[in-house]
């Protein structure tokens, strides 16, 4: 069964941000939705894909880890 953006989600839609990422602030996108939203849970609230948490490019996703403190191999 594929996954569907319902529109659940633009209930929770991230309007702006300040920094560099999105990331920073605590947003995560959705990737089937492909939006940016303010949820305090693992999973999207309209398709239930697991959400991003850090970028896809290697070099913001270095910043954002070093920002956490967690270990980049």
């Amino acid at each position: 069964m594929a996954n569907m953006c319902k529109g659940i989600c633009n209930k929770f839609k991230a309007t702006d941000y300040e920094g560099r990422h999105r990331y920073d602030n605590g947003q995560k996108m959705c990737p089937v939705c492909e939006i940016f939203l303010v949820w305090n849970g693992i999973r999207c609230p309209c398709c239930t894909v697991i959400l991003r948490i850090t970028p896809r490019g290697n070099k913001a996703r270095k910043e954002i880890h070093e920002k956490r403190n967690a270990i980049w191999y």
